[in-house]
């Protein structure tokens, strides 16, 4: 009981109490033209329609990740990059949850640049630059999701005909942050999992780093909720070279440009985004016939206020999530870059990680080297389709600490791909549950599709518990093991094989509670867990109220018994994402908690 304790404390213990339908008032309706959409394609995305078809929004698609992944896109681009890496994951059985639309110039004004999200309660004053396009009811529960840029100042997409192009997907990296933190809070509420994967191409990199290195931007518990962040191409140390409009239709005056440049062309000083500066016209001058649109890079309302700000690189890097990171080295790419080793964009010394921070080893570099298909823009734009190198970039942890959280009956999926510079020749996976009570814990592993596949389970401290277990795709493997109350690691490796064949797994944890345990938990019975729509609590005592909190500390629904002696009490809750939650149960003389999973 102890965990359920400290998990209690960290939900109520919450910095700030935001509700989930406060989300509601900050999805801005998109006009007439946008009204009606298509159903989800295999991506969750839905086009317009040209007659009155909602199609069917809610369709619940199986969750099968530990945490759901965020792909971010970078400079001038849209979620498409992601498509072809997309249908990659959906053919070895994942799901995708849809789109999330933001505009990020949402006032129009270039001149200006503000942290604001518009909200229907403000009448739009001050005028927002912030503003979400996608309702909650919008996404359906999967494993993985889009962040879109690429829509105007009415929420339409370029393919619309009355779209205008308000620069929203080169706007300031400050300003992605934000919005990357509403999204972050969305994924999280619509599958009830309590942390997400990052991944971002080019500048979404960046976005992510934002969120990530700003405190400020995080959930309202006080966490980011990150488990990992994977960048590919990320000019993690600036933009060094003139590849903007018209060969690649970027604009150079543009909020992202100047937030990506390394150094500036004229003044020569360091890019102030990354490596700290003054906002000020002569310090950021990067061009003799014209200036940036402006250079409030802190989005703070005032542009060439001299302010001093904090370059992100200056800003200290989270080491409680797992990072990889893929540098491109284009071959035939001597045009744009010359001798100088990179993806014809970023270079690589710029794209490489650990040349900005001390990475705990082993660290998960992947050098993608290839021939560009698109010699204007380099292999850079390649990367999201680089199939092979993203799917081990998403591979799951190869060290205990940094394991991913499972809970009880739930079918995961988890993948054997080869890993960088960890000197083994096995991939290793390693997951983390909690054991509350004295109980039998059983392991199911199955589909195995690797030649053979073994699990270990580790103490918190790292000591193997039992022996070692394997399996192949005939002989699946079962794990029966008596374990005392704490944290735990499953441990699931194998020999990767042929990347171009499907090295999956299912797994599945499952508890009972020993003999000694059934009387010491008789007092409150809460069943089924895992419940479908309703949840019933019985206790030996009078139950006052019952309170559920998702995996953010959020109240999501309470009930209180009209009847003071009333020792049973249901509760609907078919309103409720699947996911984890807690009870909180007052009765005359206690107040417990009990963690539920909502299937």
């Amino acid at each position: 009981m102890k965990k359920l304790l400290l998990l209690s404390l960290f939900f109520l213990g919450a910095i700030e109490q935001v509700k989930s339908q406060d989300l509601n008032l900050i999805v801005k309706p998109r006009p007439a033209d946008f009204e009606y959409l298509s159903s989800p394609d295999s991506l969750g995305i839905r086009e317009q329609l040209l007659m009155p078809n909602l199609g069917n929004r809610n369709i619940s698609a199986e969750q099968k990740l530990p945490y759901p992944i965020i792909f971010i896109h970078g400079l001038n681009s849209s979620s498409a990059v992601w498509i072809d890496l997309g249908n990659q994951l959906i053919n070895r059985g994942l799901s995708s949850g849809g789109r999330i639309d933001f505009c990020l110039n949402d006032n129009g004004n270039n001149q200006t640049s503000n942290k604001n999200v518009w909200t229907n309660t403000n009448n739009n004053i001050p005028a927002a630059d912030i503003a979400l396009y996608t309702s909650m009811t919008d996404l359906t529960v999967a494993d993985f999701y889009l962040l879109n840029f690429n829509v105007d100042n009415f929420g339409r997409s370029p393919s619309n005909p009355n779209f205008t192009d308000v620069l929203s997907n080169e706007a300031a990296i400050v300003k992605q942050g934000v919005a990357l933190k509403i999204a972050i809070q969305m994924v999280l509420l619509k599958t009830g999992r309590d942390k997400v994967i990052l991944m971002g191409h080019s500048m979404g990199g960046l976005a992510a780093r934002e969120y990530i290195q700003n405190p400020i931007n995080w959930q309202p518990d006080g966490n980011h909720h990150v488990a990992k962040l994977i960048t590919t191409g990320t000019p993690h140390g600036g933009f060094t070279g003139i590849n903007a409009s018209p060969a690649t239709g970027i604009d150079e005056k543009s909020e992202a440009y100047r937030d990506l440049k390394k150094s500036y062309t004229v003044s020569g000083n360091n890019g102030v985004y990354l490596y700290g500066g003054n906002e000020n016209y002569s310090t950021m001058n990067n061009n003799l016939l014209y200036d940036f649109y402006n250079v409030d890079v802190n989005c703070n309302s005032v542009d060439a206020d001299n302010s001093y700000v904090v370059g992100l690189n200056e800003k200290s890097l989270s080491l409680n999530l797992d990072y990889a990171y893929i540098v491109g080295h284009c071959t035939n790419c001597f045009l744009l870059q010359g001798l100088i080793q990179g993806d014809g964009i970023v270079r690589s010394e710029n794209a490489n990680l650990k040349n900005f921070y001390t990475l705990p080893s082993p660290r998960n570099e992947f050098i993608y080297t290839a021939s560009a298909i698109n010699l204007v823009i380099g292999l850079h734009s390649d990367l999201p389709k680089a199939i092979t190198v993203n799917l081990q970039a998403l591979d799951e942890p190869n060290q205990l600490w940094l394991a991913y959280g499972v809970d009880y009956n739930i079918t995961y999926k988890g993948f054997i791909y080869n890993q960088p510079d960890n000197g083994y020749t096995y991939d290793y996976d390693d997951y983390k549950f909690t054991v509350t009570n004295n109980s039998i814990v059983n392991i199911f592993i199955n589909n195995i599709s690797s030649t053979t596949l073994f699990a270990r389970i580790f103490d918190i401290n790292g000591i193997q518990i039992g022996t070692t277990y394997s399996g192949n795709s005939s002989n699946p493997i079962n794990i029966t093991n008596s374990l005392l109350p704490g944290e735990y690691y499953l441990e699931i490796y194998g020999t990767p094989v042929d990347l171009s064949i499907i090295n999956s797994y299912n797994f599945n944890l499952s508890s009972t509670l020993s003999s000694e345990d059934f009387v010491l938990e008789n007092s409150i019975k809460v069943y089924p867990n895992p419940f479908s729509n309703n949840l019933t609590i019985e206790a030996n005592e009078p139950i006052l109220k019952v309170e559920i909190y998702n995996m953010l500390g959020q109240l999501v629904k309470s009930k209180t018994s009209q009847n003071l002696n009333e020792n049973l009490t249901d509760i609907e809750l078919s309103e409720l994402a699947q996911g984890n939650y807690l009870a909180k149960i007052y009765t005359e003389a206690n107040v417990k908690f009990s963690k539920i999973i909502k299937k």
